[in-house]
């Protein structure tokens, strides 16, 4: 619609300026469309894991550096640190990520909750070799807390009824989401020739995490222990 202006006595018809009309419009449904659509809330960042478990006690943990091309390790809402493309190696400790577990959980996440137990306690940053430990006997409800614990569960051995379903599975939803296991016929490659599985499958997981631990106090016994063993010093 045009604007009237006096001049000269006489009405005149002023046309209203086109690129003024357009910035209007665009302002006017750029606003709509944000009150229709309000912006989505940023995902929740990644959670660095601080803890982890060696021999029986948790032991501080942190990622180590990251080194060019290498990826953090992000699974569900955990960040796992830098990724290491390596097969494992004998030198090297070991890290278990027990699945389900009790040291790492969130409750939005619940398939995700696992614990980490580690083989050793270097003093300098070091790759760890990775290995799932996977709980597939639903009557375990062990928490956990050493690789000795672990070697001795894998050890043990379940048969599956005729009515086990795979959603009886402790590790379902991380076997299902994260290692595309989705029947009680894709583990056959855990079974025991007698077709009994392992109360604890543990599995490699082709890659290494690099952490750096924070050296866990010594026990007085173990202080004990060393003193006694110690060579008699020189008069």
């Amino acid at each position: 619609m045009g604007l009237a202006a006096r001049g000269g006595g006489k009405l005149r018809f002023v046309a209203p300026n086109r690129r003024f009309v357009c910035a209007v419009l665009c302002v006017s449904a750029a606003v709509a469309s944000s009150a229709a659509n309000p912006p989505k809330a940023d995902p929740p960042r990644h959670i660095h894991l601080d803890e982890a478990y060696y021999a029986g006690d948790v032991v501080k943990i942190h990622t180590g550096p990251r080194e060019r091309g290498e990826h953090s390790l992000l699974i569900g809402p955990w960040n796992f640190g830098p990724r290491v493309s390596t097969r494992p190696k004998d030198k090297r400790p070991n890290l278990y990520i027990v699945v389900p577990g009790t040291l790492h959980q969130v409750a939005s996440y619940p398939d995700y909750d696992h614990t980490e137990i580690l083989s050793a306690t270097p003093d300098d940053p070091s790759d760890f070799d990775v290995y799932w430990a996977l709980v597939l006997d639903p009557s375990v409800d062990d928490n956990f807390t050493a690789e000795k614990q672990l070697l001795v569960a894998t050890q043990a051995t379940f048969t599956p009824g005729e009515d086990f379903t795979f959603d009886q599975i402790p590790c379902a939803g991380f076997l299902r989401d994260y290692l595309k296991i989705r029947t009680p016929e894709d583990l056959k490659k855990y079974r025991r020739p007698d077709g009994s599985l392992p109360r604890v499958a543990i599995v490699t997981a082709g890659f290494a995490l690099r952490l750096s631990i924070e050296k866990p106090e010594e026990k007085p016994e173990q202080k004990t222990e060393q003193s006694s063993t110690a060579p008699p010093s020189n008069p």
